[in-house]
């Protein structure tokens, strides 16, 4: 069943299409039992003086009938849906009235303005209901405008020439289908930029909004080029640490997902490194947080200048930073991995000198995947491969091999959860 996600002040939750229904025709009660209200004060004025309007009596007997129809729906739909027919039942009684109310209290030559109100109703359903239900109301307003004034053509009095009555209605269904065509593509436009807003506010910046040569100057397109605009920025400001100038978390595991995939395409290799700066916390207490962070900052900086251009490279928390190595073996990425543990043990940092040396531990995995489904192994390897290297020494690389896990469970008080098979990430058995 198709549903449709809306949000609360609790978070998402997903409204079904007859909920949602259910709603719209509880609010569309009040705005049809407002018309009829109007369009009863319409009819009473039409014949104000005149002692013989029996027509207006049936007319006004016409709106309290669809009044009531209207009021009793209202109080029968159930919050938890509405089914689609109650929609198209309302529409077609929305037409009827326009039709019955002309018919019963304007004189033939007034009969167009049936097809005002009936431009009316399209409109409000188009805004409520959609294409499908607004070209419901234009065929049955051109069907009962044909009956409407097929009694009268030729009569005596009031007569209507069916040439004009023709014009009006050809005049009223272009019109209504060219506002169904231009609302409609206003309407898919909007929706068109909510989604990339919405994929904005999970992080997903890979999309812009489409502008061609024939993009009609209006409202919604100057919103869309001002999303393109701003794109880049948001995506820095989502994606981005700001303190050391590399991706974030989030910006690693899109990353990550979208190069797994690859990878799974093309049976490419894939590397990650786990790096994590020795002794960090010994700069913190010794030099004091800010010195912390200048050192972070550094570390950044040396990260940057070593990876290649596909390379992606992201400060996950504290003093961890990571590097992806797309299409990239298992030599490959150790050479990279030493040269930043070596550019590392080698720059001077200014802010803390020689008082603190810097140097980063370093675990690296790397394995030709099968499964797109492999992100969490690939962490928890290169984060066992860490560990072993600062549990080894620090200021070195170590690569993950099937031992590795019986290693890091010999040297830690806790007792993990079991390890997860994946099909796609088989173990290295070198």
């Amino acid at each position: 069943m198709p549903t449709e996600r809306t949000t609360s002040g609790r978070g998402a939750r997903i409204v079904t299409v007859e909920e949602a229904t259910a709603e719209a025709l509880v609010w569309q009660s009040r705005v049809r039992l407002g018309a009829a209200l109007f369009a009863a004060l319409l009819v009473i004025a039409r014949f104000v003086g005149d002692h013989e309007a029996v027509a207006a009596e049936r007319a006004l007997a016409a709106l309290a009938v669809y009044a009531g129809v209207v009021w009793l729906s209202a109080r029968l739909i159930r919050p938890d849906g509405a089914p689609q027919w109650a929609v198209w039942a309302l529409t077609a009684l929305d037409v009827a009235t326009i039709l019955v109310v002309t018919g019963l209290s304007a004189l033939p030559p007034d009969y167009p303005q049936a097809l005002l109100a009936g431009f009316g109703a399209m409109v409000f359903a188009e805004f409520t209901h959609g294409r499908r239900v607004a070209l419901g109301v234009i065929w049955g307003v051109v069907a009962g405008y044909l009956l409407l004034i097929r009694g009268v053509t030729g009569a005596p009095t009031h007569a209507l020439e069916w040439a004009p009555q023709l014009v009006s209605l050809a005049l009223f269904t272009a019109t209504s289908v060219a506002f169904i065509s231009l609302y409609g593509s206003y309407k898919e436009r909007l929706e068109m930029i909510v989604e990339l807003f919405r994929r904005a506010e999970e992080g997903e910046f890979d999309r812009e909004y489409p502008i061609g040569a024939g993009s009609p100057a209006d409202a919604v397109t100057m919103v869309g080029r001002a999303y393109n605009r701003v794109r880049s920025q948001l995506a820095n400001l989502v994606l981005t640490d700001p303190l050391s100038g590399c991706l974030n978390r989030r910006g690693l595991e899109q990353n990550l997902t979208r190069e797994i995939a690859r990878a799974v395409r093309t049976g490419k290799e894939i590397a990650l490194l786990a790096m994590d700066i020795d002794h960090f916390k010994a700069v913190n207490d010794t030099l004091g947080p800010l010195a912390g962070d200048a050192v972070i900052q550094e570390v950044g900086e040396v990260l940057r200048e070593i990876k290649r251009g596909g390379d992606v490279l992201a400060r996950i928390g504290g003093d961890e930073f990571a590097l992806l190595l797309p299409e990239t073996g298992a030599a490959g990425a150790f050479r990279v991995a030493t040269r930043i543990r070596d550019e590392v043990r080698a720059h001077k940092f200014h802010a803390v000198g020689s008082r603190v040396p810097v140097t980063v531990s370093i675990g690296l995995v790397s394995d030709r995947v099968t499964d797109e489904n492999v992100a969490h192994d690939l962490h928890s390897r290169a984060d066992e491969a860490l560990y072993a290297a600062k549990e080894s020494g620090r200021d070195r690389v170590m690569i993950w091999n099937a031992n590795m896990r019986a290693f890091v469970l010999t040297h830690t008080a806790e007792t993990p959860a079991p390890a997860r098979p994946s099909a796609g990430f088989p173990p290295r058995t070198e």
